[in-house]
């Protein structure tokens, strides 16, 4: 996921209280005056005048912004938004002060009373939101222009600063990167560090990864030289979208990493659809969206584009633009903060009567007044594999050929999705008046069957030689879904321990691509596999069908 936090792209130098009756007692006018603020406040669809202390100075660049979502109800405005570090434009001194934004009032508070030590002053760090609850600081350049590699952890909970020890391949200091957490782990990608040859800051092109339950940094991956940029992950890859390359070039490609392969590719998007690439740019993800807001551009000389707010389906690669823009010309836009997945963002800017107030007025959208909602995955398979086994509702029972345990199933689902089962109800088999079917295969694999019946889905944790046994099945009971999610499983966990049970049972299933392909790998790695239990436990007739389906020049070498 992106960071929970961003930093303002303003850079000189580079693009880029109640009574205890009010508390035990519901109190209607008072519920009413607040959802009344909430939305006047959040949803007004103009700028909001903040109220408040004033921040570290009134012209703060470089700070991070980081968005602390209701997760209670999603619908509601988030509780706070929290500002931390930067910079004064005019004067170069950098902060450490910590302030947040009362969103239900707009209305920013000084937050003085922590627990721990404070981070070093810095700016053009990261700050990530982790477990709801926590906010991670990484990186940034501190008072005599060093870059950090320091991480302090601020608990929301117990507001307290937190230093956790960390080992293994500590990155060089870095600014100007991008942050994302996902899975428990810290990803940094890109930013400038300190090259100690060259005695100047050069831009990284490493991913490198924390552990956050282990606290150690894992061997750096290369992805590409980028700096000002958004990262955020989908579906286990990691996305680097805009930013500047080595030459200062402004990108406009999507890097996408692969975290389990580790392959990396390059996407360039052309569509009249897209936003231009003039502006400022700011990014977050939104389920399987990535939102874009492009507002102007706060240098004059600097040409103007299109503004608004894009979306790009990370799924089909297409944008969309669903905002045009009109509100964003009320003002300068320094800041923007979202959090991950979170239907609401907000920008940070200057009315045009005013010079220096960076977080002044607030501008807070909702996406889903744009219909762009989340749409939680289908769950019918899931619901029903709760019915599975259940002995209080099922009206018929499944066995093994082992002595195992019975299986408790329903007629109505497996005669709406086993077309083999159907026929034999219908044809006035013994089973039919006994409510008793006996699959003849071993107890793992007949259980596994069942749940697809239920789930429309293999488990993922199932044994490959479960899952190549289950392919049988399908093929056998005529369900090319199961066959065809058993081929594609084994397709990717294909190992010389494995290969010549796929093999097996790929001959059987007459999964013909598959069978094909565990030959080749077979062929190539013919030495180890040919001392596998698999490959000299192999039936006679399919060895038989193996060596008289080798070319007729194939050899041995020994080298």
């Amino acid at each position: 996921m992106m960071s929970d936090s961003a930093s303002s792209p303003f850079d000189t130098s580079s693009p880029s209280s109640s009574s205890s009756t009010l508390a035990t007692t519901p109190n209607l006018t008072h519920d009413l005056r607040r959802s009344s603020y909430f939305s006047t406040a959040c949803n007004n669809p103009y700028p909001t005048k903040a109220t408040g202390v004033s921040l570290s100075c009134s012209c703060l660049v470089n700070a991070s912004v980081t968005v602390v979502p209701n997760y209670d109800d999603d619908k509601q405005p988030p509780n706070y938004v929290y500002v931390f570090g930067g910079f004064n434009l005019y004067t170069d001194e950098v902060y450490n002060d910590l302030y947040r934004l009362n969103v239900s009032e707009m209305k920013w508070e000084d937050v003085i009373y922590l627990k721990g030590s404070r981070p070093s002053k810095r700016t053009n760090h990261s700050a990530s939101l982790w477990n709801q609850d926590k906010i991670i600081i990484f990186g940034g350049t501190d008072e005599q222009d060093q870059n950090c590699n320091d991480v302090v952890i601020l608990d929301l909970k117990t507001m307290t600063w937190k230093r956790p020890e960390v080992d293994g391949h500590v990155p060089l200091g870095r600014a100007r990167h991008s942050a994302s957490i996902y899975n428990d782990k810290l990803y940094i990608v890109g930013g400038y560090y300190t090259n100690s040859e060259e005695e100047r800051n050069s831009v990284s092109p490493d991913v490198n990864c924390l552990n956050l339950q282990t606290w150690t940094w894992e061997e750096p991956i290369t992805l590409i030289p980028r700096h000002s940029h958004d990262s955020f992950i989908y579906q286990n890859r990691l996305y680097v979208y805009g930013g500047y390359n080595e030459e200062m070039d402004r990108e406009k490609s999507l890097v996408i990493l692969d975290l389990q392969t580790q392959q990396v590719s390059k996407i360039e998007i052309t569509s009249d659809s897209g936003p231009e690439m003039n502006g400022q740019h700011f990014a977050q993800i939104y389920w399987n969206r990535l939102v874009v807001v492009v507002t102007q551009s706060l240098k004059v000389e600097t040409q103007e584009g299109s503004i608004g707010v894009w979306a790009l389906d990370l799924d089909s690669f297409q944008w969309h633009q669903i905002e045009d823009g009109d509100r964003f010309v009320q003002g300068n836009w320094h800041y923007f903060a979202m959090a991950e997945n979170c239907p609401r963002f907000f920008l940070f800017g200057i009315d045009e009567k005013e010079s220096d107030e960076y977080f002044s007025n607030v501008l807070s959208i909702d996406l889903q007044e744009y219909g762009m909602s989340k749409i939680p995955p289908p769950t019918i398979g899931l619901d029903f594999a709760q019915l599975l086994n259940d002995s209080t509702t099922s009206d018929f029972i499944i066995k093994s050929n082992e002595d195992g345990p019975i299986i408790h199933v329903h007629r109505i689902i497996l005669l709406a999705r086993w077309p083999h089962f159907g026929n034999m109800i219908n044809s006035g088999m013994t089973e039919s008046f006994n409510s008793t079917l006996t699959i003849p295969e071993p107890y793992a694999i007949v259980q596994a069957f069942v749940y697809y019946l239920y789930t429309d889905i293999i488990e993922r944790q199932l044994p490959i030689y479960t899952v190549a046994d289950l392919m049988i099945l399908g093929n056998m009971y005529l369900i090319p879904r199961l066959t065809s999610l058993c081929c594609a499983r084994l397709q990717e966990n294909i190992s010389i321990e494995n290969v010549a049970k796929i093999y097996h049972c790929a001959s059987v299933a007459g999964a013909h691509a598959l069978k094909k392909r565990s030959m080749r790998y077979i062929n190539t790695n013919f030495g180890p596999v040919s001392k596998t239990q698999g490959f000299r436990s192999l039936p006679k007739e399919i060895l038989f069908d193996f060596l008289d389906s080798l070319p007729e020049k194939a050899k041995i070498s020994v080298e």
